[in-house]
């Protein structure tokens, strides 16, 4: 997508759509014509006034029709903070354009008040604009209007550099969402890997990956006991930013579930909708993107991604109900739920982060149906170990858009994770507070005097509609939470 910064002109283009963006006492443009102006202003006393208004596109005067003005603003959409409206309003506004075929939009940002919001409005374009359409037939190359910000002088330098940032984040965003969308025939464990060299050698990172020989040798045992019935054996992948010398002593380490693809295994899921399970990667894709977007950004901090990547399907090497392995810190796991494959295959990727020795650790997971009927498809579950870095989180999460919402390690419910024939069951022993189990289960796993959250994203890692400023499919969430928590454990 082409974007520019502009100084605001004293004349408006001839030709396109421009923003006006309002709100019930604020105008965040000053150089329209009276008769625009005029409108504005009865716009913005209807929405004060709490009349029912929706966006309004009207030609520019003395324009010829060949320019049109679109006035929206964040108190239209009801519900969303301001910064998410904004991002929102941005995607409708593309689409409208899109729609009626215009070449070029043009953010109108020339009052003071208009100063936080370009890198908003990019954003929100930047995600909106992303479809995943490789597979469809037709003309795909029209990508939609080009993008122009008419700045106010006072902060235009700064509004360059913001929406530069932004589009390194968005870009890896995208780029994570393209990955999950893929269908399982086309992201195999091997295929996440190859992926992850790619990212390594355009990006000058490190990988390292096993494969199921090395698996067997080393003892992560969790992915070879899911990937067992797959024609595709699992991959166990590292992909780590270092900027060397100008890094700190923090080394943020990020796991992320890689289960390319979940049938359930012998405890079959339900047909209806199974094909979503292709986005049962999507931690794994969080975390790999994470790392570009902080290597594309150079942040002075270590960023490590750990993917167990396993396809759980059924074959004729299948893992039983009732079988039972031995994990990498020792203990024993009886699977009871085939379906409950997640949390087996992260007890290696825990293992594996035990011996970096990270200052903080994440993992992000669609592990548990139990978060979706708790929090809904607009919030993430989050479980942690320790009060303030969880507070930080939550903080980050909420500016970036992506909400969290804390959940109890409530160690009374460790009892139901009790088994008669090995140290865990893999499923608790009662239905009810199954996010917590399953959170419980991980902290089994994790060792080390690093602070440690867990991202239940089962019920925000994809959208079966369009949703805000995301079209349908995968949403990339936690890239742009945790590239914020990388800048601040980086001092940025």
């Amino acid at each position: 997508m082409k974007w520019n910064v502009k100084p605001a002109p004293e004349r408006l283009p001839e030709r396109g759509m421009i923003i006006c963006l309002l709100d019930a006492d604020s105008l965040f443009f000053e150089n329209l014509a009276p008769d625009d102006m005029a409108l504005a202003r009865k716009f913005q006393k209807d929405l004060s006034a709490g009349k029912p208004v929706e966006p309004i596109v009207t030609a520019v005067s003395g324009s010829g029709g060949g320019c049109f003005l679109y006035f929206s603003g964040p108190d239209l959409l009801k519900g969303m903070s301001k910064n998410e409206a904004i991002k929102a309003i941005a995607f409708q506004a593309w689409k409208r354009a899109r729609a009626l075929g215009v070449k070029h939009l043009f953010f109108l940002l020339d009052s003071q008040n208009a100063r936080d919001l370009a890198p908003l409005l990019a954003e929100g374009v930047m995600i909106g604009s992303y479809r995943f359409d490789k597979y469809l037939g037709g003309n795909r190359k029209d990508s939609g209007p080009g993008i122009s910000f008419l700045c106010h002088a006072s902060f235009r330098a700064r509004a360059k550099q913001e929406i530069s940032e932004r589009e390194q984040v968005c870009l890896s965003l995208n780029n994570a969402r393209e990955i999950i969308n893929e269908p399982g025939n086309r992201m195999t464990p091997g295929d996440l890997a190859d992926h992850a060299r790619h990212l390594a050698r355009k990006l000058r990172l490190s990988v390292r990956v096993l494969t199921e020989k090395g698996l067997d040798k080393e003892g992560y045992n969790g992915l070879l006991t899911v990937g067992s019935g797959s024609p595709h054996p699992p991959r166990l992948i590292t992909l780590s930013y270092d900027p060397g010398k100008k890094a700190g002593k923090k080394h943020l380490c990020l796991l992320g579930k890689g289960i390319t693809f979940d049938t359930g295994g012998i405890c079959l899921k339900q047909p209806r909708k199974m094909w979503e399970m292709k986005s049962d990667m999507a931690g794994a894709a969080s975390a790999l993107h994470t790392v570009e977007a902080v290597a594309r950004l150079r942040l002075p901090i270590k960023v490590t991604a750990i993917v167990p990547a396993a396809e759980n399907a059924i074959g004729s090497g299948v893992t039983l109900p009732g079988n039972i392995f031995r994990a990498k810190n020792g203990k024993t796991v009886h699977v009871d739920n085939t379906d409950a494959e997640g949390r087996l295959v992260l007890t290696d990727a825990f293992g594996l982060a035990e011996k970096l020795k990270p200052s903080h650790l994440v993992d992000l997971a669609t592990l548990t149906g139990a978060c979706v009927y708790a929090l809904g498809p607009s919030i993430s579950g989050l479980f942690g170990d320790d009060s303030e870095f969880n507070k930080t989180f939550l903080e980050l999460a909420g500016e970036a858009g992506e909400p969290c919402w804390e959940l109890p390690l409530f160690d009374e419910y460790r009892s139901l994770l009790k088994c008669d024939f090995a140290d865990l069951n893999n499923i608790g022993s009662m239905r009810e507070g199954g996010a917590i189990h399953a959170a419980l289960f991980l902290s089994e796993f994790k060792s080390g005097d690093a602070p440690w959250i867990h991202l239940d994203i089962a019920g925000t890692a994809f959208t079966m509609k369009e949703w805000k400023y995301f079209q349908p499919g995968a949403t990339g969430v936690g890239i742009r939470s945790l590239v914020l928590l990388a800048k601040q454990l980086s001092g940025k």
